[in-house]
C-alpha cells in the first residue's frame, strides 16, 4: 500500500486547516523536509513543526504559505479556498495545474543569469518618434519582470527557451518576448517580441537585442540592419480578408 493511499485512508474526512493541507501536499509531492528548510532558509525542525497539525507552538503563517507555494509551484488557492477541504479536491487541482505548467520549469541557473538590469532594443512602430526604442528592464529572483514604464510580467522558463509575458500598464495588452536559454550566457542576445503598438493598437512583430550594458543606438542599428527584415506590422487588408472569410462561413 502506497504512502499516498495510507494518508488518504487516515484523512477520510475534511482537511480542517492549512497545516493538514500542507502535510498532505508534502506527502503527495514527495517534498523533502531538508529541501523545504533550505528553500525557506529555516531549520528542518521548524518545517517539521510547521506541517504538524498537532503542534500548537508553531503557526503556519501566510508568508510561509506564499514561500512554499512559490518555491514548489503549488496553486495558492488550495490554502486560500476553504471549500478545497479533501484530498480528492487537492489532487484534482494539482493534476490540472501540472498539465497547464508542464512545459515550464523551476530553473535556478537560468533565472540567476537573468536577474538584474537589462536594456532591450528594437525598432519602434513609428520611426518618426525615435530611430531605436530602448527599454530598461529589471528581472527579479521571484520570476517577475518590470520595465521602466511600469509594465509588469512573468518569466516562464522552458527546456530550451524562455518566454516573458508582460501586461501593459496602460492598455493592458499582452507582450510576449522569447529567446533561447543558451544565448543568455552572453552579455548581448537576440529576442523576438510580439506586441501591439501603443498609438494604433496594431499587432507588431520585432526582432531585438537585449544587453547587460547600454548600447549606442548607432551600433544597435548596425546590428539589426534593415527594419523591413526584422519587423513585421499587421496589414489591415489581412484583417479585412479574415472578416470576409467569417462572413462567408456564416
Amino acid at each position: 500500500m502506497s504512502a499516498n493511499y495510507k494518508w488518504k485512508e487516515n484523512f477520510k474526512g475534511k482537511l480542517y486547516d492549512n497545516k493538514v493541507k500542507l502535510a498532505y501536499i508534502q506527502k503527495r509531492l514527495n517534498l523533502a523536509t531538508k529541501d523545504m528548510a533550505k528553500r525557506l532558509e529555516v531549520s528542518s525542525a521548524f518545517i517539521s513543526k510547521l506541517k504538524n497539525p498537532f503542534d500548537t507552538t508553531t503557526r503556519l503563517r501566510s508568508l510561509h504559505i506564499y514561500a512554499i507555494c512559490f518555491s514548489y509551484n503549488i496553486p495558492l488557492e488550495i490554502f486560500e479556498n476553504s471549500d478545497i477541504d479533501t484530498t480528492d479536491k487537492i489532487d484534482e487541482i494539482l493534476n490540472q495545474h501540472h498539465k497547464e505548467n508542464a512545459i515550464f520549469h523551476y530553473n535556478k541557473e537560468i533565472l540567476n543569469k537573468l536577474v538584474g538590469t537589462w536594456y532591450m532594443y528594437s525598432y519602434p512602430s513609428n520611426l518618426r518618434l525615435t530611430d531605436i526604442w530602448e527599454t530598461k528592464t529589471t528581472f527579479y529572483d521571484d520570476y517577475r519582470v518590470e520595465d521602466e514604464h511600469q509594465n509588469q510580467g512573468t518569466i516562464n522558463i522552458g527546456q530550451n527557451q524562455t518566454i516573458i509575458l508582460k501586461e501593459s500598464n496602460g492598455s493592458k495588452n499582452i507582450t510576449s518576448i522569447t529567446f533561447d536559454n543558451s544565448r543568455i550566457f552572453y552579455n548581448v542576445f537576440l529576442f523576438s517580441r510580439v506586441s501591439k503598438s501603443n498609438s494604433m493598437n496594431k499587432e507588431l512583430f520585432n526582432f531585438g537585442l537585449c544587453s547587460r550594458k547600454r548600447l549606442k543606438k548607432a551600433l544597435v542599428k548596425e546590428i539589426l540592419g534593415d527594419i523591413n527584415k526584422v519587423q513585421l506590422q499587421m496589414n489591415y487588408t489581412l484583417l479585412e480578408r479574415v472578416s470576409l472569410a467569417i462572413e462567408m462561413d456564416e
